[in-house]
């Protein structure tokens, strides 16, 4: 739940910092600005609400960004998530100076010069160590490349921004080595600003933590695609309104379309805004991520507030946490099912498992319902003339439970389960069954299997059964009406569908196996008629 509630804020941050950038960066300061105020006219009152709005906004993605930043910061410490141990005290300090000087300037309304350099040497730090933490996880080595062009930049701007403010800083031996490190400043910068559109160009190749086949990318390309022609139409149409909007929004600097760096700033913005679109399209840290490239835009390069600069460093953040979340996807060793795939399997086990002997007009039902990157499909039907009831529970992709049962056991308590040992000794004491063990004297059987309480097992085509379908699910009986099977951690012999295989006859048969079973030992459980 908290890590829902953070996703939420995140997203909140990210609607109000777009307007902010809309109405306050661009309408209140290019199109509309304040000196406007003084001159009479008919578009005055729109101008000054525009005026007043923009404000308001700007003051509450402030205080915004603060508090998601207060709390990123505190969650990812107290869990040890992203930083890992060694660097954690360093990620600390530097976190905790930078969100003071954050704070002073939004609390107070301004910030000195030197503390906004303070504030752009931390960011610097705190990208530097987000990348060096990434690299030190388990995530593959692109997913590691693309955090690391994501930090370069504001890894750069910040070290550039500082040392450039180093010119007649201190005296004596300090002002030599300051002198020294200024002429590096430009440098940095120049540098940086290069690194952001290598990180626009390899972010569609190098963010997405999907492998190639189950990504998501024809919806996104195509919008990614559209939205890149406006941009050239716009470029070409009224060039001069668009550099002022990149100059004035996110302190980019346009170069005329016609030149190398021009259309290298064209690819960029294809490349940043096709990766954002697929990645907040999907579920997840990997939505977390997308609002980090969102946050990150918005952010700019050349930051001229420390507001900004929060949002750049929540950004990166965003990224680096959401993309460290979503490293299951990223498994190839795991087996995933498309969604398509997965609905029409169930369909298909819907119809198979069902025999038409319910009562009249009644008809298999199927309904798949997706809870974040949890999804749940649910059958109802009828089997020799019993009510079946099966339950799969996906998540990413990627089958993890079964839950199928035959029969109506009511609220009677159940008389017999069955399951492998070492399942057995698992399980919490809570959930198994007050029961004494029973063996059945098959010495192979008894080996592999506990049974506790009467189970329907004097025949030894049911044990042999058993033995090849039971894999490592747990069976409760209750006699003469209902059985139930349960597979919540499955390991080796497992259906078919857990191991990733849904198309054709087998897999469906698989399960419908497995309620015959449980059929097959309800009708065995029976009490001899008198």
């Amino acid at each position: 739940m908290r890590r829902a509630r953070s996703g939420n804020l995140t997203a909140l941050l990210v609607v109000v910092s777009a307007l902010e950038f809309i109405i306050n960066r661009l309408a209140g300061r290019l199109f509309f600005p304040r000196p406007a105020l003084s001159s009479s006219g008919s578009g005055s009152t729109a101008i000054h609400a525009i005026s007043w709005v923009g404000s308001w906004l700007f003051q509450l993605t402030a205080l915004l960004a603060f508090a998601v930043l207060v709390a990123a910061f505190t969650g990812l410490f107290r869990r040890g998530e992203l930083y890992p141990r060694s660097m954690r005290f360093a990620a600390m300090v530097v976190a905790v100076v930078f969100t003071f000087l954050v704070g002073w300037a939004v609390f107070t309304g301004g910030i000195p010069l030197r503390a906004f350099a303070g504030a752009q040497g931390c960011s610097g730090f705190l990208a530097l160590l987000t990348a060096i933490a990434f690299m030190a996880t388990g995530a593959p080595l692109r997913l590691k490349a693309g955090i690391v062009t994501l930090a370069l930049p504001g890894t750069l701007h910040g070290f550039g921004y500082v040392a450039s403010r180093l010119v007649g800083a201190g005296s004596g031996v300090l002002g030599t080595i300051f002198g020294t490190l200024a002429p590096g400043g430009p440098p940095l910068l120049e540098a940086g600003a290069i690194a952001v559109l290598l990180a626009g160009l390899l972010a569609p190749l190098l963010l997405p933590p999907r492998p190639v086949h189950e990504r998501r990318w024809h919806v996104p390309l195509a919008i990614a695609t559209a939205l890149t022609g406006l941009f050239v139409f716009a470029l070409v149409w009224r060039f001069d309104v668009i550099q002022a909007s990149a100059l004035y929004g996110l302190r980019l600097e346009l170069p005329p379309l016609t030149t190398v760096a021009g259309l290298a700033h064209v690819l960029a913005f294809f490349g940043w805004t096709f990766a954002t679109i697929e990645l907040i399209a999907d579920r997840g840290g990997i939505r977390l991520a997308g609002y980090g490239m969102v946050l990150l835009a918005l952010g700019g390069y050349e930051q001229a507030s420390p507001v900004e600069l929060c949002l750049s460093v929540l950004g990166l953040v965003a990224v680096a946490v959401g993309e460290l979340r979503a490293l299951p996807y990223a498994d190839r060793d795991v087996p995933r099912i498309g969604d398509a795939e997965w609905r029409g399997f169930v369909g298909r086990l819907a119809a198979g498992v069902g025999d038409g002997t319910g009562p009249d007009g009644t008809r298999p039902e199927a309904v798949v319902v997706a809870e974040g990157e949890l999804e749940v499909s649910r059958i109802q039907t009828h089997r020799r003339g019993q009510p079946v009831t099966i339950k799969l529970k996906r998540k990413r992709g990627t089958p993890v439970e079964l839950d199928a049962s035959y029969g109506n056991a009511g609220h009677a308590a159940a008389d017999a389960s069955i399951e492998r040992h070492r399942r057995w000794l698992e399980r919490n004491p809570d959930q198994k069954l007050r029961l004494p063990r029973t063996k059945t004297g098959d010495t192979s059987f008894d080996q592999k299997f506990s049974v506790h309480g009467t189970a329907p097992l004097a025949d030894t085509e049911m044990r042999r059964r058993l033995e090849r379908q039971q894999g490592d699910g747990v069976l409760t009986i209750w006699r003469g009406s209902a059985a139930r099977y349960q597979l919540s951690h499955p390991s080796s012999d497992v259906p078919a569908v857990f191991i990733g295989q849904v198309d054709g006859s087998a897999p469906v048969q698989s399960i419908v196996d497995i309620v015959d079973m449980l059929a097959d030992l309800v009708d065995a459980s029976m009490p001899a008629a008198s």
